[in-house]
């Protein structure tokens, strides 16, 4: 019997330990957390998948040159349980459409945002408030 218990818990602290590191990526370290930009681009990808949804836009930088940025919101089903009127599903944005991204920029000073807001072209909210 206390052969059987020490396997158990081996194998449950072993499940703890692997479990930690799986979630710690979910963190925002990588953005700034006080600053916030907004960005008007044109949807080039659109990637509703695990383990997080991406937008891929085509904004144009200072220099006046398209610029592809990269952002990052929830997972798929998280989502889709969303209430608000806007339906999340993998074909809510399409490329060519026209979008301004709010979010939280990367600390790095790459093209890339965890994103608080979406609006479309016609001013509805996607997500986060308008």
């Amino acid at each position: 019997m206390s052969r059987m218990l020490l396997v158990c818990g081996a194998a449950l602290l072993g499940a703890m330990f692997t479990a930690a590191p799986a979630a710690a990526h979910h963190g925002a370290a990588l953005y700034e957390p006080e600053k916030t930009i907004d960005l008007a681009g044109t949807v080039v990808e659109f990637q509703f998948v695990n383990p997080h949804v991406l937008i891929y836009v085509d904004a144009k930088g200072a220099d006046g040159k398209d610029v592809k940025w990269g952002g990052e919101l929830t997972s798929p089903n998280r989502l889709a349980r969303m209430t608000g009127g806007v339906k999340w599903n993998k074909d809510l944005l399409k490329p060519g459409d026209k979008v301004t991204l709010t979010g939280r920029p990367a600390r790095n000073g790459a093209p890339a945002m965890i994103i608080t807001q979406i609006v479309d072209a016609h001013g509805k909210a996607l997500i986060g408030d308008n």
